[in-house]
């Protein structure tokens, strides 16, 4: 898959969405596997399976898996912050660390030595569902599994979002 690619939710989390280069063209497709279970699956063209994301049972963690379901990385997020910070550990220990400051679009992605190796961000508006241009371009990531990061970490902020509407009931 390309370095720059651009992704959407569903409304109701579910189905099929194209992934699209820059040139719009379709390059594979994301799978919302439904509203009732939060995992997702990066597909070729001709659909198969090239990596996948889950929430681990009963936590907050994202694991990262490849096409095979082996884990390959787990995304946490980092409590008591103003700004949004998450982790990415490799199955290999490598560490990446996802930051943005509060109320911010955008994400940029380092590596342990503190260098930038990708961003994204949100493109859609506040009230349409999520939708995200990712950039790399470097050998820390494939596409497909900083695509299930990218969800990931939506998934876990459309959970907080989930949990604080309902605490406030």
């Amino acid at each position: 898959m390309n370095n720059t690619v651009y992704i959407s939710d569903h409304f109701l989390s579910s189905g099929e969405t194209a992934i699209r280069d820059v040139e719009n063209n379709v390059i594979g497709y994301l799978d919302l596997k439904s509203m009732f279970k939060s995992g997702v699956s990066v597909l070729d063209v001709n659909r198969a399976t090239l990596a996948s994301g889950k929430f681990k049972f009963f936590s907050n963690q994202w694991l990262v898996l490849n096409e095979v379901e082996e884990q390959i990385g787990v995304v946490k997020q980092k409590f008591f912050s103003f700004s949004k910070k998450y982790t990415y550990t490799t199955s290999g220990g490598d560490i990446f660390y996802f930051t943005s400051r509060a109320f911010s679009k955008n994400f940029l992605i380092f590596d342990e030595r503190h260098q930038e190796v990708a961003s994204f961000q949100r493109t859609s508006s506040f009230f349409s569902t999520p939708a995200y241009k990712i950039n790399h371009n470097n050998d820390h990531f494939t596409t497909e599994e900083l695509i299930i990061i990218v969800m990931g970490i939506n998934a876990i902020e459309k959970r907080n979002q989930s949990n604080a509407a309902n605490a406030g009931q």
